[in-house]
C-alpha cells in the first residue's frame, strides 16, 4: 500500500507544547532533525544492504520519534511498520521500497522544515 506523504504539513503542536512558542530553539531541533537524520538513514541503509533485520529494526525505531517532534506521527507510523516487518522478519522483500520511500520522504520534509525555519527566523 503506497501512501501519499508528500501533502502533509508539519504539525508543529507537540513541539510547541514541549518547549513553548520559542523560535530559537524551535530551530534548533529544526537543524538537529536535518543534521541527524542521514547519519540513522545511513545506518539503517547499511543494516538492510547486510540483511540484517534486527539491526534494521533497531535502526528504524531509534529515527522513528524524530517524526514526533516535527509533528509528523504519519512518518513516524511508516517508520514504524519498518521496524515491525523487520523486527518480525515479515514483508522482508517491501522493507527496501519503505526506506526507498522514507528517503524521498524526507527530502520533502527537509522542504518543509526550511520554510518553517524561515518563518520562525522572521520573529527572531
Amino acid at each position: 500500500m503506497q501512501t501519499n506523504y508528500d501533502n502533509h504539513p508539519l504539525d508543529l503542536s507537540y513541539l510547541t507544547e514541549m518547549v513553548g512558542h520559542n523560535p530559537e530553539f524551535m530551530i534548533e531541533v529544526f537543524d538537529t532533525f536535518t543534521e541527524q537524520t542521514p547519519f540513522y538513514l545511513a545506518e539503517l541503509e547499511d543494516a538492510l544492504s547486510k540483511n540484517d533485520w534486527d539491526r534494521v529494526g533497531h535502526c528504524a525505531h531509534k529515527i522513528k520519534p524524530t517524526f514526533s517532534y516535527i509533528g509528523r506521527n504519519d512518518v513516524r507510523d511508516f517508520v514504524q511498520s519498518i521496524e515491525h516487518n523487520a523486527r518480525k522478519q515479515i514483508s522482508l522483500e517491501q522493507i527496501p521500497a519503505d526506506v526507498d520511500q522514507l528517503k524521498v520522504i524526507l527530502v520533502q520534509i527537509y522542504a518543509q522544515l526550511d520554510a518553517a525555519r524561515k518563518n520562525l527566523q522572521s520573529e527572531l
